[in-house]
């Protein structure tokens, strides 16, 4: 029996499971998530997939293969400048649990999917209004999930300890969903810090180049401060502009479940409406 597969529905449809289970990944263990080392990786898997329909190979070798795929892409994804072998092993790992989970999830909405009575053409493929009806079901149903995930963080009350070049303190932050500032180049999550902190973080010298916002002082600065900062595109109440983050040495989560490692930037500005003892502006995505 001959089935026909087209390419691009296949590539397509492994890019979309291959890119949304690498986020998983990077969500459950809170990594940093690149869109476009993402998306790189993703095509690679998805190109894999199609180049295996002309591959008839079987047993040990295609097991290799797909587990050599895999960790090609999780390289891409999770690569950092300290290569540690647990470093990528462990996305590695997580990556195909998460891969089973999926699709499993998707066998068994096939199964159900099968017992219903769908409305079929004469091809017997899910005509085009009951597929538009499903996907905006499934619009739908991420649309209501998100928005109560939002509900639940907002408001929620996290301490976060921050080390840096000797210098250590505990800040009392408010998780903040409409935070999305994220470096653009590394993803990683940008905390907004009460301005009147910087001095109590940062050495002398990186704390006046924060304050005054200008790239142009960073280059007074010796290298082992200077290689901290990141230049991030930002839109405020005044405008469009360049905010400088900072890179700290580690950084500890704890909302009551214990300390939990995250890799993040900091950034100094006023919090506005602040009224109470916070102290700093919480993305909500470092909770997981």
């Amino acid at each position: 029996m001959i089935k026909t597969v087209w390419g691009d529905l296949l590539f397509f449809v492994n890019f979309c499971m291959d890119f949304q289970c690498l986020f998983l990944t990077s969500r459950l263990l809170r990594r940093p998530f690149s869109v476009w080392r993402g998306a790189v990786a993703s095509a690679v898997g998805a190109l894999y997939a199609v180049a295996a329909l002309f591959w008839q190979g079987g047993g040990l070798p295609a097991l290799l293969a797909d587990l050599g795929v895999g960790l090609l892409m999780c390289l891409g994804t999770f690569l950092e400048k300290n290569l540690k072998i647990r470093r990528i092993l462990v996305p590695f790992g997580v990556y195909f649990v998460v891969s089973f989970a999926v699709g499993g999830a998707m066998s068994g909405m096939a199964a159900l999917l099968s017992r219903v009575e769908l409305p079929l053409d004469a091809s017997g493929e899910v005509s085009s209004p009951m597929f538009f009806l499903l996907a905006a079901a499934g619009g739908a149903v991420t649309l209501l999930w998100g928005r109560f995930c939002q509900r639940r963080a907002k408001g929620t009350r996290a301490l976060l300890r921050i080390t840096l070049e000797g210098r250590e303190r505990t800040l009392r932050c408010m998780v903040d969903t409409a935070n999305l500032l994220q470096d653009p180049v590394s993803g990683k999550c940008v905390v907004i810090v009460a301005e009147g902190l910087a001095e109590a973080l940062l050495p002398l010298a990186l704390c006046d180049a924060v304050r005054a916002g200008d790239p142009a002082a960073l280059t007074a600065l010796p290298v082992s401060l200077s290689r901290r900062v990141r230049l991030l595109p930002a839109a405020t109440v005044t405008g469009r502009g360049l905010l400088l983050a900072v890179l700290p040495d580690a950084a500890l989560v704890d909302t009551g479940q214990g300390p939990q490692p995250v890799e993040l930037l900091l950034a100094f500005a006023p919090l506005a409406g602040n009224t109470d003892d916070t102290e700093a502006l919480l993305p909500a995505e470092l909770l997981g």
